[in-house]
């Protein structure tokens, strides 16, 4: 059976395939990633379009503007503006507070490193905000160790990859000082992320479809339902869906998450929690927090090669507070087949995320 791959992008840190395996695969189609489409785009500021205050913005909620003002934008466009996403849409999604498991760690961690050899840093799956939680740690957070940008067994392997394999980037790192910031996104909008931005790991069991992904259920198949099988990873395992990759890496997590000390972050709480969560996450394991809170108002990941196309601050508060956009790309058959799946109704449960509204 061919295996065919979609929206190559730059995979560092992750599998049980070896990284020159990976490196190779990604200098041939590096530049394959693609933006979102059309309707989920929003227009950038710039000096041709009107701007508007963020002091003179009408009919916003409250908490919007404080994260705008937080990140210190002054002012944005006209078309910014009129996508900016409500309140309500974003808490039907998500709640009204961030959601972080494992703080009963903390303490524990403090006691058992030195604060000269603390090393904190992120993991996570592809599209779940590892670069964010770095930056904005990086940011924000003073600590008398060291803030690594991948977990010292490759930020996206799995849980049971730490103390037995070390990442290109690993050398030298004691892992059982290491602090992971363990990134988790909502399923379906991580499902979407992974279909504009597939890092070079995505590979499907049969012909992609770009205008139908995540691609869960086969089109073609009418009298049953029979999934898309695919990998994550070249010389990965083989699951039924995309989604039940995503299944298959948070479980594992969940399994092993209980033996060390550690922190559960939504992405979506950085976007819309931001202050927040870096505040909490620094002081975990013993920072101390900056005076001045910097957001990242521009994509966290970069803007060239894989990242080319990723979304800045603006970008994402629309893309990840429209409730509309979390099933982009999914057909109905999509939809009820992540409905009934009982791995991913555990997770959106332990992190409160709400199953989307048809």
């Amino acid at each position: 059976m061919v295996l065919f791959m979609f929206n190559v992008g730059l995979y560092i840190g992750g599998s049980s395939s070896s990284f020159n395996e990976i490196t190779s695969t990604i200098s041939i189609f590096s530049k394959a990633g693609a933006d979102a489409s059309a309707s989920d785009k929003i227009s950038s500021t710039s000096s041709s379009s009107k701007q508007i205050e963020i002091s003179n913005l009408k009919n916003t909620n409250e908490h919007i503007l404080q994260i705008l003002d937080t990140a210190k934008l002054t002012s944005i466009s006209e078309e910014q503006a009129k996508q900016l996403p409500t309140w309500k849409d974003i808490t039907s999604m998500y709640g009204d507070k961030p959601v972080i498991h494992g703080l009963e760690t903390c303490e524990q961690y403090r006691k058992m490193v030195k604060p000269e050899d603390r090393t904190i840093g992120p993991a996570g799956l592809f599209n779940t905000g590892t670069n964010l939680i770095w930056k904005m740690m990086t940011n924000n957070c003073n600590i008398d160790g060291e803030i690594l940008w991948q977990a010292p067994w490759g930020k996206h392997s799995f849980a049971s990859s730490r103390l037995k394999r070390v990442a290109w980037s690993g050398e030298g790192i004691n892992q059982t000082e290491f602090f992971p910031f363990v990134m988790i996104k909502d399923p379906f909008s991580w499902m979407n992320s992974q279909c504009r931005h597939g890092y070079g790991v995505t590979f499907w069991n049969s012909e992609y479809d770009e205008k139908h992904c995540p691609k869960l259920i086969r089109e073609n198949i009418r009298d049953r339902d029979e999934t898309v099988p695919m990998k994550l990873f070249t010389g990965g395992k083989t699951h039924d869906s995309l989604l039940d990759a995503y299944n298959y890496w948070y479980g594992e997590w969940e399994a092993e998450r209980t033996k060390f000390p550690h922190l559960s972050i939504r992405y979506e709480d950085l976007l819309f929690h931001g202050k927040e969560v870096s505040r909490i996450a620094c002081e975990c394991v013993g920072g101390n927090v900056t005076t001045d809170f910097q957001y990242e108002l521009g994509s966290a990941k970069g803007s060239d090669g894989s990242h080319e196309g990723a979304n800045g601050l603006l970008k994402a508060l629309v893309q990840y507070g429209n409730p509309a956009k979390r099933l982009s790309g999914f057909t109905d058959r999509d939809v009820s087949y992540a409905r009934r799946n009982n791995a991913t109704a555990k997770l959106m449960e332990e992190y409160a995320y709400n199953y989307p509204v048809l």
